[in-house]
């Protein structure tokens, strides 16, 4: 039989929506295989007004189940022939009476054991308590209560729809609402009253009273109707992801309206224009044939049919909003953009971090430091100038007022330019914060690298001195995204510097200009990096092979290169032969006391003694000159330590000889040590 499962609520925020169907999914699954109740699969929908399980090829009843449980020692269960309170403990919590108690004898003794066959229950008994648990295992970060219910959820449930095949209805009752076979089509376009008669039925049913219910669906229908209403003329909307995500969310039936607003405001720059249309008003901004950005914008009509009034309306909203960009950002040019930075002073980046102010100053000297590393002296000028106007944005009237957040950085940009800054400056000033996410640009300036490398830097070193470094679950300044970005730019920038010893430089500026409150932050601060240049290698790489050169190599830049001639010589046919001897190598040392390196020729017996000692100290002679040149000596003499293996016996009676003997392979060990780490 199938069954379908609907809960019918007031407009879900967009945010909710996926997360609910998911999570109703997930956990009816759950139920139902807890419940021994088989089903075939569960078919999920979602809108804004519903989110809906269908449960397909659902067993009648419950799996019989016959169960052996074992408990306590026979010895510690009885005495003097009376069950003990273990004994009693165990019995009750099976359910069973004294006559159900076998004993059963296995390797470790004699055990008490109660065998239970339960038959199984009708499915119908059993799925109202599973609908019930599946309501409130859904969880929100914010929920409410509504009228006299004591429930809390993310909005007021309306009605429920329990059904089976054949229009048989589930009795079902959740805070005074009662289950039935009637659900709710488009508000003002359809009914609100429509029954339906078979659970396979649902989608067919919705769709014809203009609601989609599934997402997917929503959707396509959503860019086709793009196409057909706003891309019709030669203009193209610019679709984002995210916002696509929310406009799908929000409507049970999409249709595509095209507007326009004064050409007037396309004197602003074009990211002020989109971020006003799809954060503040989920409209798409259109592109005109040229490639242009337009005064036009689409917005998703939650109706099956155009509307003047809405078009109209929209186009209505849109201009103030506009107009408060407009004015912001022509009130922000008449200051010097310079004059921001003493602003930064009011501004507290975190109580015990300090002002945002303060935080420049800081970055400023890690960017000195890293232009001395670096021989980065012809750039210095830019770089520090960079950094001290990497921030003064934040107090602008366009990002101060709080409506263009997301243009940080961008809106510095814009400022400086016009201002008549360096154009590598203004770049960097944006080119700071990158990257910002996941797969986002990196840095094309040495500029906007090491300033952003600096503020990270800053922030990091700072976090994990006061307290804030990052749990398995909370991460509130990000610091994980901040210091792969940083290690990503490093890389894509090949800024050539010591990782360690840049942690300790940004530690000792910021323990003179702050109290530290924590202890070992050099080390966690350390140890954190290494593993987020794992994560970021581990695209590339083996995990093995990172972890070979990881404790051996501070240079992100060299360590990767490193990698690199390891991936190529990994392909070679010795390489894995290689790997293995030098296992060996080390398995034999590791367990040995006082090992000494000097290494005594008089007491050699064979050739491939003298061959390995030679091999070694070739070896060392070019430990710290090329590394693929060090590898392929290794790769190219395999054999020789091969042969040593095969020909010499180390565990000889004679403890000169022997010790001898792993005195040199601790000679070779060592070196291979410093280059690869095995």
């Amino acid at each position: 039989m199938n069954f379908l499962f609907e809960i019918g609520l007031e407009e879900l925020p967009a945010q909710y929506v996926d997360k609910a169907e998911k999570d109703l999914k997930k956990i009816i699954e759950n139920e139902l295989k807890s419940e021994r109740i088989k089903f075939s699969e569960i078919e999920s929908f979602s809108t804004p007004r519903r989110v809906t399980a269908i449960i397909k090829d659902l067993a009648e009843k419950q799996d019989d189940l016959d169960k052996k449980s074992v408990g306590p020692s026979v010895e510690i269960a009885y005495k003097d022939g009376q069950l003990t309170k273990a004994g009693e403990g165990f019995m009750k919590s099976q359910g069973a009476t004294i006559d159900d108690i076998k004993i059963i004898e296995n390797e470790k003794g004699k055990y008490i054991s109660i065998e239970k066959f339960v038959a199984g229950k009708n499915t119908k008994e059993i799925l109202p308590e599973i609908l019930k648990n599946a309501i409130k295992k859904i969880e929100f970060e914010k929920s409410m209560k509504w009228a006299d219910r004591t429930f809390r959820f993310v909005r007021p449930i309306k009605w429920f729809v329990t059904l089976f095949d054949n229009g048989e209805i589930l009795p079902f009752e959740f805070e005074g609402l009662k289950g039935g076979n009637k659900t709710r089509g488009m508000r003002y376009f359809a009914s609100q009253d429509i029954e339906i008669n078979n659970p396979l039925d649902y989608e067919k049913i919705l769709l014809e009273n203009f609601v989609i219910v599934n997402g997917e669906k929503r959707r396509e229908e959503i860019l086709k109707s793009i196409r057909e209403n706003g891309e019709n003329d030669g203009d193209t909307a610019i679709i984002n992801k995210y916002l696509l995500d929310e406009v799908v969310n929000v409507v049970e039936y999409p249709y595509a309206i095209k507007g326009e607003f004064s050409k007037d405001y396309l004197q602003l720059p074009e990211d002020i224009i989109t971020i006003t249309l799809e954060t503040h008003q989920r409209y798409f901004p259109v592109k005109d044939k040229d490639g242009k950005l337009s005064n036009k914008f689409i917005v998703i009509r939650n109706a099956p049919e155009y509307s003047e009034t809405v078009k109209k309306g929209n186009e209505k909203v849109v201009e103030p909003r506009l107009a408060d960009a407009k004015f912001f950002f022509d009130e922000d040019l008449k200051n010097k953009f310079a004059d921001n930075i003493e602003k930064l002073k009011e501004v507290t980046f975190q109580k015990d971090m300090g002002t945002i102010f303060e935080k420049v100053k800081r970055s400023e000297k890690i960017a000195e430091y890293l232009i001395s590393e670096l021989n980065l002296n012809d750039k210095k000028e830019n770089i520090i100038r960079t950094v001290d106007l990497a921030k003064a944005d934040l107090v602008s009237n366009v990002i101060g007022e709080k409506e263009f957040t997301k243009l940080q950085g961008f809106m510095g940009s814009v400022y400086a330019e016009k201002q008549g800054e360096d154009k590598d400056v203004a770049l960097g000033i944006f080119e700071h914060y990158l990257p910002r996410y996941q797969g986002d640009k990196l840095p094309i300036t040495v500029e906007g690298a090491i300033a952003g490398i600096a503020d990270k830097m800053d922030t990091i070193i700072g976090c994990f001195s006061v307290g804030l470094k990052p749990t398995s679950s909370k991460d509130p300044y990000a610091l994980r995204r901040a210091t792969q970005g940083i290690i990503q730019v490093v890389l894509n920038s090949k800024l050539s510097f010591n990782y360690k010893e840049l942690i300790e430089k940004a530690y000792e500026i910021f323990s003179a200009d702050k109290k530290v409150l924590e202890k070992d932050v050099v080390k966690d601060v350390t140890d954190f990096f290494k593993q987020r240049i794992i994560n970021v290698l581990s695209e590339k790489y083996k995990k093995d092979f990172i972890n070979y050169e990881i404790n051996l190599e501070s240079n992100v830049v060299e360590l990767d290169k490193k990698l690199s001639e390891l991936l190529k010589l990994s392909q070679t046919e010795n390489f894995e032969i290689l790997i293995n001897l030098l296992k060996r190598v080390k398995n034999i040392v590791k367990g040995e006391k006082n090992i000494t390196t000097d290494v005594i020729l008089e007491l050699f017996e064979s050739k491939e003694e003298k061959a390995l000692l030679d091999f070694s100290n070739k070896l060392e002679s070019i430990e710290n000159k090329d590394f693929s040149s060090y590898i392929e000596e290794l790769l190219n003499n395999a054999d020789t330590i091969n042969q040593f293996f095969d020909n010499v016996i180390i565990n000889v009676e004679d403890e000169k000889l022997r010790s001898n003997r792993i005195a040199l392979l601790k000679k070779l060990e060592n070196s291979i040590d410093k280059t690869i780490h095995i």
